[in-house]
């Protein structure tokens, strides 16, 4: 589920981030963020021995197949929202209304002006994240060809300045190590991490989201790429591109 919702995280509305679901102007439908479940305006659909309109219905959709949005954002972590353990500790104190002393008592034994201090940086970060907001979109407006950046799946380990890859980088690093030629061929394997990312996110487009593999069905994709196929497996597995089962009968792409 949440593998599904950050995809979209950074693409999404800060509403409909915190809704959980998307209205889709041109189709005149609500969109679950989660589980892609739509909901059509206009229609009523039977919910609990009732009858909801098209948000309503989705409102609870949402509650009773994917739990608390605002657990679930706060889920995906410091890689994500850039929240410390104790900005989580206090904003899901908040959340379910807890006193300051509650908060600090969750802290293990706190101050209640430490618990005061941390609500009013969290002020602060939402005022200057509004800011960089309105920054951004002026950058952009400005530069719309600005270059972008290789998205990366999200669980990927390396989440250092060698994981930031232009799509100019990308495009040089993929003509430098595949072979010319309608065919996926890797002439030599990378040493550079940079490199090596950009290659191992390449082999992975062969692998269709949803479907499971074989051990010898992931080993015939890979060595019709590189002789070497073993030591492509082990980086896609290393690197978090392919997962699998624990005895290794079943892979399948994040």
């Amino acid at each position: 589920m949440l593998e599904e919702f950050r995809k979209k995280l950074y693409d999404a509305d800060p509403t409909d981030l915190a809704n959980g679901y998307l209205f889709e102007e041109n189709k005149q439908r609500y969109r679950c963020m989660f589980c892609e479940m739509t909901f059509e305006n206009g229609r009523v659909y039977p919910v609990d021995e009732q009858l909801l309109l098209a948000e309503k219905a989705i409102r609870a959709h949402i509650r009773q197949a994917h739990g608390d949005v605002f657990e679930s954002l706060l889920g995906l972590g410091k890689q994500h929202t850039g929240l410390s353990e104790i900005q989580q500790t206090v904003l899901l104190g908040l959340f379910h209304g807890e006193s300051d002393k509650q908060i600090a008592h969750a802290l293990g034994g706190k101050s209640v002006s430490t618990v005061r201090n941390h609500r009013f940086q969290l002020r602060k970060r939402k005022k200057e994240a509004k800011l960089l907001l309105a920054l951004m979109e002026l950058i952009e407006r400005r530069e719309p060809q600005a270059e972008t950046f290789v998205e990366f799946h999200a669980d990927l380990p390396t989440q250092d300045e060698r994981a930031i890859v232009t799509k100019p980088e990308e495009r040089k690093l993929i003509d430098k190590y595949f072979a010319p030629g309608p065919e996926l061929k890797l002439s030599t394997f990378p040493r550079k991490q940079k490199a090596k990312l950009v290659i191992l996110n390449r082999i992975s487009e062969r692998f269709s989201r949803g479907r499971r593999y074989s051990e010898p069905e992931v080993n015939d994709i890979l060595a019709a790429i590189y002789d070497d196929f073993v030591m492509v497996r082990r980086y896609l597995i290393d690197y978090m591109f392919l997962d699998r089962t624990p005895d290794g009968r079943e892979y399948w792409i994040k």
